[in-house]
């Protein structure tokens, strides 16, 4: 099996260390290799290591303009944008989240990966025994690039949920 898959596997089975261990051998063997970098990235956040996580961002996204840089804001700001998302819904959109309480979560936790959500993931919802909507402020801020689009990010998130 090929590392890049192997480690992929390994991350979305809860298994980071494992998953860092082999991302860091493929981003070895493969230097040029954004996806590697930017796995690497996602598994060294996860696992308490911002900096080289960063790192590794900086690095997928100077190799690919598919993997911009994360969009780093602080838990206040991101709860602002989350703010403004809900303000800003549809009226069908606001009858859909009407009873749903919406949170925010750095990271998915390693029991919901182990339970089948991804670690990448932007967003969980559990409607039992209430409607709860979590976005996960990491998962989105990778995605973003920058500030405004992690704002058009959260609104278009919350506007599909």
């Amino acid at each position: 099996m090929e590392l890049l898959q192997q480690a992929r596997n390994l991350y979305e089975k809860g298994e980071m260390h494992d998953a860092l261990e082999v991302a860091q051998v493929a981003c070895e063997r493969k230097p040029k290799d954004a996806e590697a970098w930017w796995l690497l990235a996602c598994i060294s956040r996860y696992t308490g290591m911002p900096a080289a996580s960063e790192a590794a961002f900086k690095r997928a996204a100077e190799l690919s303009p598919k993997r911009p840089a994360p969009a780093r804001v602080t838990s206040t700001s991101f709860r602002a944008m989350v703010d403004e998302g809900l303000a800003d819904l549809s009226p069908d959109a606001r009858r859909r989240l009407g009873r749903t309480r919406i949170e925010v979560a750095p990271l998915p936790g390693l029991d919901l990966v182990r339970a089948g959500v991804s670690p990448d993931a932007p967003t969980s919802r559990r409607r039992q025994p209430e409607d709860v909507l979590t976005l996960f402020q990491v998962n989105l801020e990778n995605r973003a690039g920058s500030e405004a689009r992690l704002a058009r990010l959260i609104a278009k998130t919350l506007a599909r949920a």
